[in-house]
């Protein structure tokens, strides 16, 4: 997927000209639109999810992104209805088509990896012209198109370039002096990949009139570079490398048709024996599962964003509310998302949990009603026009109409039955995702209790030592007056001795 990044964006005589904040906000609402070409979202929500900060103060950071929204919406690129909001309020944005041509397809990955929004506009500068030989510029060229002085565009294209975000090729001097014994230097030319070689006369000069010069630029510059060379670190090329599960990774993620080539030739070659082939299945199925991973938490992510949503059945998810409800088709929708406990979007339910059914071997099988569900999904659109979020006590709710409706005059135990196990159907992944979310609170519980056992086992440990202790102390002291006595009565008695004294002490 790639951000559909128009010419005229850096072009300085353009009205569509943004600043590198601008251009920055635009392609990262272009990476969060929906399925129906829209971004649901706010200036806190922004202000969280973005990868880079405008400025360290909070306030100073989400003052910038609503100037950049309201600065969007002026020139005409993106369009929402109010232009009095709050950080917190929820913004409605759709893109509209600028009256221009020539765009550059700057990629959602390549877009997420730059660490400043000055990276991310001067690399989008030179994009757009890596089919034309690259992009030609003097220092005051790039002064204009930043929109800073001479002195900072010198310090910024240099330090891009030492970087690696774009490579410099240095004008060549010609025959012509501009002062006495100076002669004049050509722009330097900029490229976004490396130039390992350049001869002279590298590619022939195609001499035409300036409108078709015009031309070619317009139509090369609509070419999409989503086929970019991978920058990521891997294995695949390395002759003798051992591949890891981060190299099959790179492999399903990439866009490198050529890197794509390079490791499918040496997946077959290793799978030629029995050995080569358990580690390729057992790397790809790790690869896969973090592919996986990354696409539930990002789904989760997106969920938490909207306050009602369903997944087609191409699998993309569309969040839904009273402006595009009425634009879905029923028949391309695989389920839809509710929640627990009013938070937040996370349980799903099938569409066709809507219908009646049997069990049969012990499997529920669904009988063919798709009034039923035709049904079913005219109140889930009521429910969406009313802005609240669908909720599982809802989702029930909605069943039951749909039965009662299709069965209002069967009163019998049957009916009831048939009811039941509909509603069981239905509800049985909610139970199951809902268990799973009080899985984690009852492990916390039983934590709690374990050590409030383990404290009371410690405790009674500690009494039944004192007990011990105390016990083995009342013995000795015991043996130790038994001691006395029986020294007290074993004295030898003299006949001159007088013993009166002991009559006292019996």
């Amino acid at each position: 997927m790639f951000i559909k990044c128009y010419n005229s964006f850096a072009d300085y005589s353009s009205q569509y000209k943004l600043s590198q904040d601008e251009f920055y906000i635009y392609c990262y609402l272009y990476t969060n639109r929906t399925y129906e070409e829209y971004v649901l979202t706010s200036i806190d929500l922004i202000h969280q999810t973005l990868n880079i900060s405008f400025s360290n103060k909070e306030s100073s950071n989400k003052k910038i992104i609503m100037n950049c929204l309201l600065n969007l919406k002026q020139k005409g690129i993106i369009s929402f209805e109010t232009d009095q909001f709050k950080n917190n309020t929820a913004l409605y944005i759709t893109f509209r088509e600028i009256e221009t041509t020539g765009f550059e397809g700057i990629s959602y990955e390549k877009f997420r990896s730059f660490k400043n929004v000055t990276d991310c506009y001067i690399y989008f500068c030179v994009a757009r012209y890596q089919k034309l030989n690259g992009f030609k510029a003097s220092y005051n060229d790039w002064a204009s198109v930043l929109g800073v002085s001479r002195k900072t565009a010198i310090e910024m294209i240099e330090d891009v370039c030492k970087r690696g975000i774009i490579y410099k090729e240095i004008g060549e001097y010609t025959d012509e002096e501009i002062r006495s014994n100076q002669k004049k230097q050509e722009k330097n030319r900029y490229y976004i990949q490396k130039v390992e070689q350049k001869e002279k006369d590298v590619a022939k000069q195609v001499t035409t009139s300036s409108k078709e010069t015009v031309q070619i630029v317009q139509e090369n510059d609509t070419t999409n570079t989503a086929n970019e060379q991978e920058q990521r670190e891997h294995n695949w090329y390395v002759k003798g490398s051992q591949l890891t599960a981060n190299d099959f990774y790179i492999y399903l993620t990439t866009n490198d048709e050529k890197l794509k080539k390079q490791a499918e030739a040496r997946i077959n070659a290793i799978s030629k024996n029995e050995k080569g082939k358990y580690i390729v299945e057992s790397l790809m199925k790790e690869a896969q599962e973090k592919v996986k991973d990354e696409k539930r938490k990002a789904e989760q992510e997106m969920l938490k964003q909207m306050t009602n949503a369903v997944r087609l059945k191409n699998g993309d998810i569309v969040a839904v509310d009273e402006k595009n409800i009425d634009s879905i088709d029923v028949n391309e929708v695989d389920c839809i998302f509710y929640s627990y406990y009013e938070e937040h979007l996370e349980g799903y339910g099938e569409i066709e949990g809507f219908q009646t059914g049997n069990l049969i071997g012990g499997k529920f099988v669904y009988d063919d009603r798709p009034d039923m569900i035709q049904r079913g999904w005219e109140l889930y659109i009521e429910h969406v026009k009313t802005g609240e979020m669908l909720t599982s006590d809802k989702i029930r709710s909605i069943k039951d109409t749909v039965v009662n409706e299709f069965f209002p005059t069967q009163e019998n135990e049957t009916v009831k039955v048939v009811a039941k196990k509909v509603e069981n159907e239905y509800v049985k992944m909610a139970e199951r995702a809902k268990r799973e979310a009080e899985q984690k609170r009852k492990r916390e519980v039983i934590d709690i209790a374990a050590i409030v056992a383990e404290e009371w086992e410690k405790e009674e440990k500690e009494q039944e030592q004192s007990e011990k202790e105390r016990q083995e102390r009342q013995s000795k002291l015991s043996a130790w007056l038994d001691e006395i006595d029986k020294k007290r009565k074993t004295y030898i008695v003299e006949d001159d001795d007088d013993l009166s004294f002991l009559d006292e002490l019996d």
